[in-house]
């Protein structure tokens, strides 16, 4: 069996675990011998139960779809597939002075693309600060879903919701969460040449700041001052070739009605059928024009656009795209 074809058995043996979890909860709901307040737990519970299902049915159509194994090598196959009429959007978590819009295609829990997001909320709930990140797996195809689950594991140990709201500031400073995954992929995979590009990202509310640490991560743009669109640079040694270097954060201004654009490389390097690349000019030509729309409305129109651009070529390497806007007090 091809390892596409184990990875969509595991898919479905996961979809059919919160099919059952999901009938168990509503079935429960709907039990009217039991209290009002039990049936409404139990109601939530099946909600969630469908959105896990749902999560899982679209990831199963999108490695279905998006991979290829009549290319490459038949047992992994290749990346091969074409821009979604309805967008996958990524849940992102966000406090409330950020509007945030997330896609990483073809897949989410397959490939090497991720987006990570965790807010950060003082003990009175009130949000302090949103901490983003976008790493990038060099490599094509099913290569990379190890390196990315093992880059998501150690993210996930690292950041502890456990901690105060002042520690957390601290701890998820962006040159230290870069510094602790790369020292952590460098000891998996030692000698094995993997690596990951990434932006790792701290919002700090109160100040209306931006931190970053750039990891050999493709630019990304910001925009402000009226639609004025830049590149925030500074870009270091990528994730996984030396685990001692110390990696140095930026930080700037991110105030009302300013945008951040994150992106992996797929958007940047997809070629039309005259072997033309999309490149970083069309991504910031679109930036310049939709800098008022809502953060949904832009990744809508870069990927419209990048559709157009290839002109039915199917696309080979995973496009992750991240709108962020502040939207101040």
């Amino acid at each position: 069996m091809s390892e596409i074809k184990q990875v969509l058995k595991v898919l479905s043996r996961a979809i059919i675990r919160e099919t059952t979890a999901f009938n168990h909860y509503y079935k429960g709901s709907e039990d009217a011998t039991l209290p009002p307040g039990v049936r409404g737990l139990l109601s939530r519970l099946a909600e969630e139960e469908r959105k896990h299902r749902r999560l899982l049915v679209d990831e199963y159509r999108a490695v279905e779809k998006g991979w290829d194994e009549s290319h490459s090598d038949p047992e992994k196959g290749s990346l091969s597939y074409t821009v979604p009429g309805k967008l996958p959007y990524v849940p992102i978590e966000t406090s409330g002075d950020l509007e945030i819009t997330a896609v990483s295609l073809p897949a989410r829990l397959v490939g090497g693309d991720n987006i990570l997001s965790t807010t950060i909320r003082d003990r009175s709930g009130g949000d302090i600060g949103t901490f983003l990140l976008l790493y990038d797996a060099m490599g094509h195809s099913l290569d990379t879903t190890e390196l990315n689950a093992i880059a998501a594991r150690l993210l996930g140990e690292y950041i502890d919701p456990s901690f105060s709201s002042d520690m957390r500031m601290e701890l998820l400073s962006p040159k230290k969460v870069v510094r602790y995954l790369n020292a952590g992929i460098s000891e998996a995979f030692e000698g094995q040449g993997v690596f990951l590009t990434l932006l790792s990202a701290l919002f700090d509310a109160k100040n209306k700041m931006l931190s970053y640490t750039l990891a050999g991560h493709e630019p990304p743009f910001l925009v402000h001052d009226r639609g004025r669109v830049g590149s925030l640079l500074n870009t270091q040694l990528i994730v996984g070739i030396d685990p001692e270097f110390q990696y140095r954060e930026n930080k700037v201004p991110f105030e009302k009605g300013d945008i951040l654009c994150i992106f992996s490389d797929g958007i940047i390097e997809a070629v039309d059928p005259d072997g033309d690349i999309f490149g970083r000019e069309r991504v910031a030509a679109i930036l310049e024009k939709h800098w008022k729309s809502p953060a949904k409305t832009i990744v809508k129109e870069m990927l419209g656009d990048l559709d157009r651009f290839c002109s039915g070529r199917p696309l080979n390497d995973e496009v992750s795209i991240m709108i962020i806007r502040s939207k101040g007090d």
